[in-house]
């Protein structure tokens, strides 16, 4: 869900908002022990793949409010769209949207701590996901195929705000549908 134009903005904050709702409800509908249930040692749980999510977005995060902090510093100039995003870029966000086309190896310093509790994750990503929002916001009315930054986990790929911010629900929505895989497989057993 990259955005093309301003008036895209207000979808997106839409789905960050749907996406807090789902994965609350995700993590709240069970027990701890069903929170913490894993399909097998090199599968997260419930809670895994929540604390993972506030573990690769803060970072994002970081970059996108400083990016657009920069810009209004520059005083970019102001666009309503169409706005233009890499190739590459958007090859990468459209790799994070679910369903999974294929496993991405996660960096060590992605892989979330196998004693987080469903609160401390939870509490995590909804700050995370209110750093969005926050961004969504101060996002409106720049050009966000022009303001650029490299990724904070792998430099060389450098991003538009609007594919980070893209990338961000992406991997949110990714993580969700891998959450119900969990769901789905605790029940099949």
């Amino acid at each position: 869900m990259i955005p093309y134009r301003s008036a895209d903005l207000h979808g997106v904050a839409a789905r960050v908002r749907e996406q807090v709702g789902e994965v609350e409800r995700l993590l709240t509908e069970g027990d701890a022990e069903y929170t913490t249930w894993r399909p097998d040692e090199a599968k997260w749980s419930l809670v895994g793949h929540v604390a993972h999510m506030a573990i690769v977005n803060g970072p994002y995060l970081d970059s996108v409010h400083a990016a657009l902090e920069a810009a209004h510093a520059r005083n970019v100039p102001r666009s309503e769209g169409p706005w233009k995003h890499s190739m590459i870029s958007t090859w990468f966000v459209r790799q994070n949207e679910p369903p999974p086309k294929r496993r991405i190896k996660t960096f060590k310093t992605m892989v979330p701590d196998p004693g987080t509790t469903a609160e401390a994750a939870l509490g995590d990503f909804r700050r995370a996901h209110e750093r969005l929002l926050a961004a969504i916001e101060r996002a409106d009315g720049l050009d966000l195929g022009r303001i650029r930054f490299g990724s904070p986990f792998f430099g060389l790929l450098r991003l538009s705000a609007g594919a980070a911010i893209g990338l961000l629900v992406a991997h949110t929505d990714r993580h969700i549908w891998l959450m119900r895989e969990v769901n789905r497989m605790r029940v099949e057993g």
